[in-house]
């Protein structure tokens, strides 16, 4: 099962600059993951009830989603 944007458009698989969100979880350089079903994305680490993005370009991403 693939993750897919709310765009219209072909199917698109996580990591995706076009897709992925998140945000400062607050301490260190941890962010917090805001996909929907981030499990499919190799960045993705669960902790408790959420996950963290540790993408190597996750300042860029929380960057991006601050902007929408």
């Amino acid at each position: 099962m693939s993750t897919t944007s709310s765009e219209p458009g072909p199917e698109r698989k996580l990591p995706d600059p076009a897709i992925c969100r998140a945000k400062r979880a607050g301490f260190g350089d941890y962010a917090d993951c805001l996909v929907h079903l981030p499990v499919e994305c190799g960045y993705a680490l669960r902790f408790g009830e959420g996950y963290f993005c540790q993408h190597p370009q996750r300042a860029d991403i929380i960057a991006r989603t601050k902007i929408r």
